[in-house]
């Protein structure tokens, strides 16, 4: 069978010391069943690598551009009805097809002046990413979605190896604090890094006594939280907290 190639598969047979040859791509193509092989170039002189859902374990910042650049290559060989295949982890197709040498001539030259086919998917699966990271690595409020805290940060932090995540900044933004004692995120007008939420609070009672219950359920009407040393103040003019809590004198709180 006479089998036809595109002009990066040639050079590639001829080049690589690795890849196919000619008689190997032949072969390919009678196996896919085609009359012809091609390859895309990446615009670097390599071949279009596939993106595998099961078998990838690259950084982010690699992962999402390869991800954007097979979907981008697919979609156009197959709108054009050309048939395409997987090998050696790269993008394939039948060669006999005349638009299949224009859509890889097309994409070749695109990423050769630019490495991206899809600005708007990019932007789309970053911020997918970011959302999901931050949703893996933060316990958020049930009012809070990652997608509201990546809208308060000043850049997507899609990558979770080589991107900062300032989460605390964006939930300040948005109202939040974390409890210092248990990281809780709670919400209120006036709130800091010193506060602690209702539940970390209403452990500082001592015994029977209701001098904490009662301030802190005076807060909760209000909708604030207590300080460490609000609570350590409450207990301190207690008559039956300070003798316990501080024995020796001090008042440092949860000793």
């Amino acid at each position: 069978m006479d089998v036809k190639f595109n002009d990066f598969a040639r050079r590639y047979a001829d080049s690589s010391r690795y890849g196919p040859d000619l008689h190997e791509m032949a072969e390919l193509a009678f196996d896919f069943g085609w009359r012809g092989f091609g390859m895309v170039d990446d615009g670097t002189g390599e071949p279009l690598a596939e993106w595998d859902t099961h078998n990838y374990y690259n950084c982010d910042c690699s992962e999402i551009p390869t991800r954007v650049n097979y979907e981008s290559a697919l979609a156009a060989f197959k709108a054009a009805g050309v048939d395409t295949h997987s090998h050696n982890g790269w993008i394939v197709w039948d060669a006999a097809s005349r638009a299949g040498h224009e859509i890889a001539r097309k994409i070749s030259a695109t990423l050769a002046d630019y490495p991206i086919l899809d600005d708007e998917r990019l932007s789309e699966l970053e911020w997918d990413n970011a959302v999901r990271m931050i949703e893996d690595l933060y316990r958020l409020p049930d009012d809070v979605t990652g997608d509201d805290v990546v809208r308060e940060m000043p850049e997507v932090p899609y990558c979770s190896n080589c991107s900062s995540c300032d989460v605390e900044d964006a939930m300040a933004s948005l109202g939040y604090s974390q409890c210092m004692d248990c990281s809780t995120w709670i919400k209120s007008l006036v709130c800091s890094g010193e506060h602690v939420c209702y539940d970390c609070a209403d452990r500082e009672r001592e015994g029977d006594c209701e001098c904490v219950p009662n301030y802190v359920d005076g807060l909760r009407n209000m909708g604030l939280y207590p300080t460490a040393s609000d609570l350590r103040e409450i207990q301190r003019g207690c008559e039956t907290c300070y003798p316990v809590r501080w024995p020796h004198g001090g008042a440092k709180l949860g000793v």
